[in-house]
């Protein structure tokens, strides 16, 4: 199910459950929290904003978002049979919820349209960990970047 292109804005991506570990397997099933797209004008060509509900207490996950072709800027590690990179880690407090924030320069996107999924994984003991995907959006939010 792809959301509309948006530009100069932003939608947002509810997190949904996942079958057997992998992205490519969204249920429908809400997961709770969301993720945010917002392409500005200016320096940051992609800001992504996320907030997950009900994963295990206190815990490290790690941000994976696919799909950023070209994307040249910071990242943990990435998976390119998927075209995911690992931008980041969060931790959830004793509720089992957590929040995280990207800006990605536009130096480091080219411009175009991106059809973009967020994965949430066990952040793992290594930058290199790739784990299983605990729950993801659906494929694809379409982004236009300028």
């Amino acid at each position: 199910m792809a959301v509309p292109a948006f530009s100069a804005g932003s939608t947002k991506a509810p997190f949904y459950t996942v079958t057997n570990g992998t992205s490519d397997q969204v249920t429908s099933t809400l997961a709770g929290g969301s993720v945010t797209f917002n392409a500005p004008s200016g320096t940051v060509a992609l800001i992504i904003n996320g907030d997950v509900k009900g994963l295990q207490p206190n815990s490290n996950y790690a941000v994976w978002v696919r799909d950023l072709t070209g994307y040249t800027g910071p990242a943990l590690t990435s998976y390119a049979p998927l075209g995911y990179f690992k931008l980041g880690t969060f931790s959830t407090n004793p509720q089992g919820n957590g929040s995280f924030h990207f800006n990605i320069q536009r130096s480091d996107l080219p411009a175009g349209t991106y059809n973009l999924q967020t994965a949430i994984n066990p952040a793992g003991d290594s930058d290199a960990y790739i784990g299983q995907t605990v729950v993801a959006t659906q494929q694809y939010t379409n982004v236009d970047v300028g």
